[in-house]
């Protein structure tokens, strides 16, 4: 048996040039994140990272709270990054809302609004920011979620049984191995995407071949510190 924590970077930089980096507030929850892990003895024994800046930035941040605790080096593994032309769009988009005034006003609550993700998609479709061909589109998206599955299956055989597994990414991928554990529909797996909230915990467990879900979107050390503006989406 081992466990997976699949855990969503911390808030970006949506709204500005360069959307791959955490913005102040990314940098205080994957602190938090961290601090979380180490006062309820959450010990990992391995330690992955997507390799985009926003998922080094958060492994780095997290585990440097937990001193003293013994945690493995960080392995960076670019399988567990997001859909390729998701940072493409985000980057994309910050032009269109700049060219919009309108726009940049339905976008002011963007990173804290809950329905965030679903218009930031929508918004790009119109703008043909996202492939419109949707044979094409399956089929990258196939390959996206084969992409995860490897990844996973690459850790459960390196790390061996009995282990507690820590992977630092976004919410694509962590939504593809929803999608593997829970057998959803393509709609299902985009709305629990929608779902998952900056530095959030997911927890599946790999036993007997198959994937189980433990913990879905927990996000306890944010909530503890009692301020709305930590709880993120973007």
């Amino acid at each position: 048996m081992i466990e997976l924590y699949f855990v969503r970077h911390g808030q970006a930089s949506f709204g500005q040039p360069a959307y791959d980096r955490l913005s102040a507030v990314g940098e205080r929850q994957a602190a938090l994140l961290g601090r979380h892990f180490h006062k309820n003895g959450v010990r990992f024994d391995a330690v992955y990272s997507g390799a985009l800046r926003r998922h080094v930035q958060t492994a780095t941040i997290a585990m440097s709270q937990t001193n003293g605790d013994g945690s493995p080096d960080i392995i960076i593994d670019a399988d567990f990054n997001e859909f390729d032309s998701s940072d493409q769009m985000m980057n994309r988009l910050y032009t269109v809302i700049q060219e919009d005034p309108l726009l940049s006003d339905q976008m002011k609550q963007i990173h804290t609004d809950h329905g965030a993700i679903g218009r930031i998609f929508d918004i790009a479709e119109k703008a043909e920011m996202m492939p419109v061909e949707v044979a094409a589109r399956m089929r990258l998206m196939q390959q996206f979620r084969d992409r995860i599955s490897g990844a996973i299956d690459n850790v459960v055989r390196k790390v061996g049984d009995n282990k507690k597994v820590v992977v630092f990414t976004s919410g694509g991928p962590t939504a593809a191995a929803l999608r593997q554990t829970l057998a959803t529909s393509r709609e299902q797996t985009i709305r629990l995407g929608w779902e998952l909230r900056n530095t959030s915990i997911t927890v599946l467990r790999h036993h007997q071949e198959q994937l189980w879900l433990v913990l879905f979107n927990c996000v306890a050390h944010l909530e503890a510190q009692n301020d709305p503006g930590l709880i993120t989406y973007i």
